[in-house]
């Protein structure tokens, strides 16, 4: 069954339309893979009721994701060639806006999903520098889901830099979304619409 992409990202694969692991030593991705679900799971979206502790345990959770998503990779893929253009200042922003929504929206979404559900690591594959680990999900209403996450190791890190649902890639999902903003509107109309959603976040 084809899991709406959604699902997963959260309203991220939307933001054109408009967790977490500790840092993981080289040779350990299914480990870095369970610490990102099992943070997921716990993170609370925010609002004026949460409490003191859960807003440290956000924060961390958040300050952890900068340092395990290779969220530079994944910004400058999604702009393709607009990447060069925007000079260095602007990459650093861009990369940070993308950052705050998979925290502030993507996040929530995801422990949605994930609840309490029983997650299976199938595999573990790891070739050089690269790494995939396979899962799979039963969820009451997508049913057997397919969770493939893509690693990269940096620095002596597992970075995860794509997640597919039922081979669906999210990178893919939202460099195709960003670019036909881009191509209707404008780069800073993308950006625009990513503040927006952010905002009502």
């Amino acid at each position: 069954m084809k899991v709406k992409f959604s699902v997963i990202c959260g309203t991220l694969t939307m933001v054109a339309v408009l967790a977490l692991p500790l840092p993981a030593r080289a040779g350990a991705p299914t480990e870095a893979v369970k610490k990102l679900v099992e943070s997921v799971r716990s993170y609370k979206k925010e609002t004026a009721t949460l409490s003191a502790q859960e807003r440290a345990a956000n924060a961390q959770a958040q300050k952890v994701a900068e340092e395990t998503l290779a969220i530079q990779d994944l910004a400058k893929t999604v702009l393709g060639a607009q990447w060069e253009k925007i000079g260095a200042n602007e990459q650093k922003n861009f990369t940070q806006l993308l950052m705050s929504l998979f925290q502030k929206v993507a996040y929530p979404k995801s422990a949605e999903f994930f609840g309490d559900l029983h997650i299976d690591y199938t595999s573990e594959r790891i070739n050089g520098n690269d790494a995939v680990v396979e899962t799979t999900v039963s969820h009451p209403k997508e049913g057997q889901v397919a969770i493939e996450y893509q690693l990269r190791d940096g620095q002596g890190k597992w970075k995860i830099y794509d997640v597919l649902l039922d081979g669906v890639s999210m990178v893919t999902n939202v460099r195709t979304q960003m670019q036909q903003v881009m191509a209707k509107e404008s780069y800073q109309g993308l950006v625009k619409r990513m503040r927006d959603k952010l905002a009502e976040s």
